[in-house]
């Protein structure tokens, strides 16, 4: 989840849980570029066979996945959205989310955190 050098002196680590539909899903804090209130779709498309909404931020298309691989019939209350890198690529996408939880944080050796990993 950490570059080794920086792991190395991190304690702990910061969680943003949300829910959607009832379960409580957890991220690393790090990974969290925006949380957007009443989002809206800029258009849906189908990816996979599951219904996919875009939103637009800025100069981004950003996916709005439904982490349960349900189609995204309605826009949620908030949309989580998350970083990721592969290499040097940089990309966003986006879980909904109909309550976004208070933050908090876990030591580095604790065992969710290797579950996020």
């Amino acid at each position: 989840m950490l570059p080794e050098c920086i792991e190395k002196i991190v304690k702990r680590i910061q969680i943003q849980p949300f829910q959607w539909r009832g379960t409580e899903w957890r991220v690393p804090k790090f990974q969290v570029y925006a949380i957007i209130k009443h989002p809206i779709a800029e258009r849906f498309i189908y990816h996979e066979k599951q219904k996919v909404a875009i939103l637009s931020l800025d100069k981004y298309d950003v996916p709005l996945f439904d982490p349960c691989h349900h189609d995204m019939e309605s826009m949620p209350v908030h949309a989580v959205v998350l970083s990721h890198t592969s290499g040097n690529r940089f990309g966003l996408f986006a879980y909904p989310a109909d309550v976004v939880l208070t933050p908090f944080s876990l030591p580095n050796d604790h065992k969710m955190i290797s579950k996020l990993r």
